[in-house]
């Protein structure tokens, strides 16, 4: 089983997950067989690609991936339950939870757009676009001020024990809405909480540019998903989780610097 969800029937990208092999079935590469089908039938409906996430506990769902032509955009860290295990593959995580790594596999090719990355993150930034060869020429924005009020919603993720914050048009009031926010989730004991961002939004740059001083570090791009059009930009926060940074694993040498980048943020935003 594997399933494609979009936002709605027009959606330009979908997300590829809940993919299933009963156990009598596994070792006859059928995951590989049922993400071509998928991504065949993208390209079909003019859709520009799917977007996922692999486990990082181990690399093997990565290297399906990387295998089929996508390609990493990020790593959400601390994203899996520490109550899930993978049968029949070592691990040693002692409890704590899992990591995730974006993927991205173009399936038509994208408009071409500016995007307008809050400086603190704009070297993860330029990396994802230039390795996933997508075409988009930076801005830092117009001088222009922001609106005063952000739009944003809050996503909760119970079965996850994360939330999301959905960004739909930042505003001058953006730092303090999300500092609100985040520590309302945290009293709840919420493990992570992720901020999606409209990348090619003018006022990205410069409303969301305090976020580094609030604890968020870079998390991924998942191209043209955000509702609004263009890309999302994903900021992660954790709530004082137990990570340790060798129970992240990955699958290739991009995989491998994007990683040690995203660790580096976090140690200097946190």
């Amino acid at each position: 089983h594997l399933a494609v969800t979009v936002e709605h029937p027009d959606a330009p990208v979908g997300e590829a997950g809940q993919a299933i092999v009963h156990p009598r079935f596994r070792g006859h590469h059928l995951f590989p067989k049922m993400k071509t089908f998928a991504a065949r039938r993208a390209e079909e409906r003019g859709m520009y690609g799917l977007y996922s996430e692999a486990t990082a506990v181990h690399p093997y769902s990565q290297r399906g991936n990387l295998e089929l032509g996508a390609n990493e955009t990020g790593f959400l860290l601390g994203y899996i339950p520490a109550s899930v295990s993978y049968k029949e593959i070592g691990e040693d995580r002692a409890g704590r939870r899992g990591s995730v790594a974006l993927f991205y596999l173009r399936t038509n090719d994208e408009p071409e757009r500016s995007i307008y990355p809050p400086a603190a993150y704009r070297e993860a930034v330029l990396r994802v676009i230039a390795h996933n060869g997508l075409h988009r020429a930076i801005d830092d924005g117009p001088d222009a001020d922001a609106p005063p009020d952000s739009r944003m919603s809050v996503d909760p993720r119970p079965d996850h024990n994360l939330a999301f914050l959905r960004v739909e048009e930042p505003g001058r009031d953006l730092n303090d809405l999300i500092r609100r926010r985040r520590r309302e989730l945290c009293l709840r004991h919420v493990d992570g909480v992720f901020a999606d961002l409209p990348l090619s939004h003018p006022a990205t740059a410069r409303a969301a540019d305090g976020l580094s001083d609030l604890g968020f570090f870079f998390g991924g791009i998942i191209p043209e998903a955000h509702p609004t059009g263009g890309d999302v930009l994903r900021l992660q926060y954790l709530n004082d989780v137990d990570f340790e940074p060798s129970d992240v694993k990955t699958a290739s040498d991009f995989g491998h610097e994007l990683l040690a980048l995203i660790l580096q943020q976090r140690e200097a935003f946190t």
